[in-house]
């Protein structure tokens, strides 16, 4: 038949894959297998798809319960474009894998609702006693399974239990699916042809993700309106200032309002900061990826660390060594959000008269970005710590504790890297990188 250009489709939320992936799904969790399964048939229902399940009926049962109560009152109008079918019933006959049977069952159905003009996604839990005797017939069915996905441009989920499905099948079924997912991550398959390396949260992860992000930004909803309360007057003060300084002649009175200045400024950059970020956490611009030049992303957060800086009385060095055409696929504000982040925690945790250091430059075809301190530290447990939601390694210094675990989210969404090397009372080297 005659292929569609491929257009994508969310898995989630915020995770668009292309339309006609296969999805090979091994879990060991069958309380995670739920959770993935009632995710995906939730997110289809967000974006108007019927679902087909094939699927031991128990198990069904389960995920329609979890389903109703998910969505509440809005779940009676959505139950009708479920569609079941017994995976016992799918895959056997007389007790043994028939896969001409299944193969040609998927491929009418297919076919009937792509004439139908019906938008459909396919979770699968593939349902064998004996995976040796049916090796042959197994391989077989999946190779022409990815190529009729491929052709109807369906998104297919086919699931086995990780806990009896030997490993040297697991890697033989990898050979026919794009997309490796286990319970808590979806990774492109090594051994598909046409593969490309990049990590994913699995459904139900990236699920949770989302939800972390509502909360955090009805929080910064609250920070909104007493942000803008602050700003006034503090405008006035910063304006006085600067006022008194051309009316004054003592350098030490010059010098303490240029100060006063100083901290009205960075007052007014801290706010800006929040207020910016719970716009970027309500607006989907947030997660788009497109090539952005870096380098005056990196010039205008440093412009504004540098006040933060002088008023802790940090020494904030840069060694910026990168041309004007450095691109990078991610966007601007999400940039924004985690350089300035990692330059507003290295200078929080310095001790004051310490030196901050950013340096940024190309190495291996790829963009890094360090920010070194001689701060505080910390230990490895702290480090392994340090991306979770709401971990604060001082106390003693304010914050919610959930920049980093943002910083996290979003340089991984930009199929980024993050390291951290960091010594108790020696100070922090944070390097990030991401492809040119």
């Amino acid at each position: 038949m005659k292929k569609r250009n491929k257009r994508t489709i969310p898995l989630t939320e915020r995770i668009d894959i292309k339309e006609g992936s296969h999805i090979l799904y091994v879990y060991r969790s069958d309380e995670l297998y739920l959770e993935n399964l009632v995710s995906a048939i939730v997110v289809a229902r967000s974006v108007n798809q019927h679902v087909i399940v094939i699927e031991e009926e128990e198990v069904y049962k389960k995920a329609i319960e979890k389903v109703k109560k998910e969505l509440g009152t809005n779940s009676e109008d959505y139950l009708n474009k479920i569609h079941y079918i017994n995976s016992v019933d799918f895959y056997l006959v007389n007790g043994n894998f028939h896969f001409n049977n299944a193969i040609n069952y998927l491929h009418d159905l297919f076919t009937s609702y792509t004439e139908k003009k019906i938008s459909v996604r396919v979770w699968g839990h593939v349902y064998l006693h004996n995976y040796l005797d049916n090796m042959d017939k197994l391989r077989t069915y999946e190779s022409q399974c990815d190529q009729a996905v491929n052709d109807f441009n369906i998104l297919t989920v086919c699931s086995y239990d990780g806990k009896i499905t030997p490993a040297f099948v697991q890697t033989e079924m990898m050979r026919n699916h794009p997309y490796f997912m286990t319970d808590t991550e979806l990774v492109k398959s090594p051994l598909y042809h046409e593969t490309e390396e990049s990590v994913f949260p699995s459904i139900a992860s990236q699920k949770k993700i989302e939800s972390d992000l509502e909360l955090y930004r009805q929080k910064l909803d609250f920070i909104h309106v007493i942000a803008h309360e602050v700003r006034n007057p503090l405008t006035v003060i910063k304006s006085f200032a600067a006022i008194l300084k051309t009316e004054v002649e003592k350098e030490d009175s010059i010098a303490k309002l240029a100060l006063i200045e100083d901290y009205a400024t960075a007052i007014d950059h801290e706010i800006n900061h929040m207020i910016q970020t719970e716009q970027m956490l309500t607006v989907d611009s947030l997660w788009e990826i497109t090539s952005i030049d870096i380098l005056p992303v990196i010039n205008e957060v440093i412009e504004s660390m540098r006040v933060k800086a002088r008023t802790q009385n940090i020494q904030l060095d840069t060694n910026i060594n990168l041309s004007n055409s450095v691109n990078v696929q991610a966007n601007a504000m999400g940039l924004r959000l985690v350089i300035s982040n990692l330059l507003s925690n290295a200078i929080k945790y310095s001790q004051e008269g310490g030196r901050v250091i950013l340096n940024s430059f190309i190495k291996n075809e790829h963009l890094t970005i360090q920010v070194i301190d001689q701060g505080i530290g910390m230990s490895q447990e702290e480090v392994e710590k340090l991306f979770k939601k709401y971990q604060k390694m001082n106390q003693d210094v304010p914050g919610q504790g959930v920049g980093l675990f943002m910083v996290y989210q979003l340089v991984h969404h930009f199929n980024g890297e993050i390291q951290v090397e960091s010594e108790e009372k020696k100070g922090t080297k944070m390097e990030v990188t991401f492809s040119l």
